[in-house]
């Protein structure tokens, strides 16, 4: 009879009560990404006004985060793989929740930088760490949905952030914003009650009692008996060279481009759509509501890239999603009626914030399970320079009070660079050295 193996297991299981609970918990995880970093982008106005910042200064103060987003995705991000996921989201979380809360007692932009970049770290190591997990738990033909379905919850943060920020701000100001940043830690008992290690991380380590706990859960059926658990000799001490190994230089090169093309996108118009729409004439509630229909747009495209993705292929479904998101910008630089606004807006959405999900998606499938974290960490790490860039950028064009049409044209010009990108590497598959592998029972 053969043998089978862990993802096999995972792979044939069926939906079941124990994967929507990992979902949901991976999804609140999203929410707390998306509500921190979108929140900057929504008081922006009003620290330029209180504490009389100019717009470089203000899109500076806004890449901070992204800074520690990078810090957090290549240095911190990595240790999951030697250590586990769980423990590190659970405490990354924890810091996060504390920090963005923190920010509401800034009294200046240096006070609110040192903590902005300390929220930036700790999401910078938790967002790749639970797209990894939601991949490793989800059955073979839903993985792309679980990951971007997780992902697609960034759209709800950054909603409860726009619409918080709408009703907050007149009774508590901008600091109210902030308050309810520490709403996570609520959440944290539950966590270390609940949440899964990663069934893949426990098989790289060879820890076959924990493995078959997490498998029961994820198959009750199953019979376990025969499961092989073999403890890789790259266990506890993956490196970047090993990203690197066996000709995958070009690809991660280029996986990193896309990263930093769809966050600079994404993280870009997050922070100064509401600045952008009050130079086109809009007053800013009207404004702040534009931030809703994006990130509404990014929910839906997010979902539905992980439907599409699971039944056609990454390489068509990104770079669709790519050219998709400079056709959608092109046609806000034209300042349409209200109607078609809304339209290009969600659509804009739905390719920026929704590509997001999808390469998160395609980077856990890509990525096999002993290097994941490296690899997801170091891509999202690399891509915040996309994002860094975004804010800055975005402060620097409204520097130059450039007519509006071509902000727009000029965020329009990732996507072109992004669809390359992906057209030269997805559907490749990550070229894994000969392992050193002793068996373990």
């Amino acid at each position: 009879m053969a043998r089978q193996t862990v993802g096999t297991v995972v792979g044939d299981a069926r939906l079941n009560g124990f994967h929507i609970k990992v979902l949901i918990m991976c999804s609140l995880l999203m929410i707390v990404d998306g509500y921190d970093m979108v929140s900057y982008g929504t008081v922006i106005t009003h620290l330029m006004d209180e504490w009389h910042m100019n717009p470089v200064t203000a899109g500076t103060l806004g890449s901070v985060a992204l800074v520690g987003m990078l810090v957090g995705g290549l240095f911190v991000a990595p240790l999951a793989d030697r250590y586990g996921r769980r423990p590190l989201m659970i405490t990354c979380v924890t810091i996060a929740s504390i920090a963005s809360f923190s920010c509401a007692l800034a009294t200046g932009p240096a006070q609110l930088g040192v903590l902005r970049f300390v929220v930036g770290v700790s999401l910078g190591a938790l967002v790749p760490n639970f797209n990894a997990l939601a991949g490793e738990i989800a059955p073979r033909r839903a993985k792309a949905l679980f990951v971007t379905l997780v992902s697609s919850f960034y759209s709800v943060g950054g909603i409860a952030a726009a619409v918080f920020a709408i009703y907050i701000e007149p009774l508590w100001t901008w600091r109210g914003v902030f308050y309810v940043a520490a709403i996570p830690l609520l959440m944290v008992p539950f966590l270390l009650r609940h949440l899964p290690e990663s069934p893949d991380f426990l098989a790289t380590r060879g820890d076959r009692e924990r493995l078959l706990v997490v498998l029961r859960k994820i198959d009750p059926a199953a019979e376990l008996d025969d499961v092989v658990v073999e403890r890789s000799a790259a266990a506890g001490k993956a490196r970047l060279r090993q990203l690197f190994a066996g000709g995958n230089a070009i690809n991660n090169v280029l996986i990193w481009v896309f990263f930093a093309m769809c966050m600079l996108l994404s993280y870009g118009l997050n922070t100064w759509l509401p600045k952008l729409m009050q130079t086109a004439g809009y007053p800013l509630g009207s404004a702040l509501w534009n931030l809703v229909v994006l990130n509404l747009g990014g929910m839906v495209g997010a979902i539905a890239g992980g439907w599409i993705a699971d039944r056609w292929n990454y390489r068509n479904t990104l770079v669709a999603y790519f050219v998709l998101a400079s056709a959608s910008l092109i046609g806000l630089s034209f300042n349409p009626n209200s109607v078609l606004l809304n339209v290009l807006l969600f659509v804009a959405g739905a390719a920026t914030v929704g590509v997001l999900a999808i390469i998160h998606a395609f980077a856990v499938e890509y990525y096999p399970a002993a290097v994941r974290s490296t690899g997801v960490g170091w891509a999202a790490g690399i891509g915040r320079i996309g994002a860094i860039g975004g804010p800055t950028l975005g402060g620097a064009l409204l520097a130059l009070e450039l007519p509006f049409q071509q902000n727009f044209i000029a965020v329009a010009v990732p996507g072109a660079i992004g669809a390359v990108a992906v057209a030269l590497v997805a559907g490749k598959k990550f070229r894994t050295p000969e392992p050193e592998r002793a068996a373990a029972s």
